[in-house]
């Protein structure tokens, strides 16, 4: 159900995967959100985490409310499998980053701009106006086993470089990042089980061999992630476990333990389907 390839999950970027989605036909997974402080009982916060798909299985929108606050939406927009429009709301309205990909499918441009929605309801957006703010273009030199990305900034300089390691299966192994005003360096390693699955990924500053920041996977037999442990400078600081439901494999609970505070948020999901 969710993308065991890339370390975006449970982020805000499209996560699950969407052949599976199609699948069985999800509509969307609505989630109500408790929480349980050290010593105490489980509290029902209120809060709602919905995630939303169209019939293609591709993730549409994402949104959490507590019904007493303005909720806080994100939709996204795909062209050809890619995506082109990931849309956030604010205090302010709406803003967006556009992305236009290259005959390879690789990542051409990126444009922020502040949008205006025609709909009175944020959930029902409609484009009525957009601003752009800036943008900036990407650059490719490839090789058998390492792609190097340019950054353009919006006056066609470039100012950061990105160099992406594959070994010869094609798994990505390792993402060095080069700004080049200041000649800042910054590294991610990648490591996958004996199936492929990614294992971890370690995110380090310069020239230093210990990670500031680390993110551990673990996976049922069928493939789907049960575990997530994030870790600060080596000490681990969050654990999350994954529930699915035994009969469909959809996710059915998320459990979230903050290991400093030891506060546990609890989501649980109930799915809805297309008819």
């Amino acid at each position: 159900m969710i993308n065991n390839e890339m370390p975006n999950i449970l982020s805000e970027d499209p996560f699950f995967n969407p052949v599976f989605i199609k699948s069985v036909s999800l509509k969307a997974l609505v989630g109500t959100v408790s929480t349980k402080k050290e010593l105490g009982s489980i509290k029902n916060s209120g809060k709602k985490q919905i995630y939303s798909f169209n019939k293609l299985g591709q993730l549409v929108n994402t949104y959490k409310t507590n019904y007493k606050r303005d909720s806080n939406f994100i939709f996204y927009e795909y062209l050809n499998n890619n995506l082109t429009v990931k849309r956030y709301s604010d205090s302010y309205g709406f803003y967006s980053y556009s992305f236009e990909y290259n005959d390879k499918g690789l990542k051409s441009k990126q444009i922020y701009s502040r949008d205006k929605n025609a709909s009175k309801n944020k959930i029902n957006f409609s484009l009525l106006e957009q601003y752009v703010v800036f943008e900036e273009s990407y650059n490719y030199s490839i090789s058998d086993t390492i792609v190097l990305r340019t950054t353009l900034n919006s006056n066609g300089r470039p100012y950061q470089k990105q160099e992406c390691f594959y070994n010869k299966l094609g798994y990505l192994e390792k993402i060095r990042t080069i700004l080049l005003i200041n000649n800042k360096v910054h590294s991610e390693v990648y490591d996958y089980n004996d199936r492929g699955f990614l294992k971890s990924v370690n995110y380090f500053k310069e020239n230093s061999e210990k990670a500031y920041k680390g993110i551990k996977y673990n996976y049922d037999e069928w493939g789907n992630v049960t575990f997530i442990d994030e870790y600060r400078e080596e000490k681990r600081v969050i654990h999350k476990e994954l529930l699915y439901n035994p009969s469909n494999f959809i996710l059915k609970t998320i459990l979230s333990q903050d290991l400093v505070t030891n506060l546990i948020t609890i989501i649980k999901f109930k799915p809805k389907f297309y008819n």
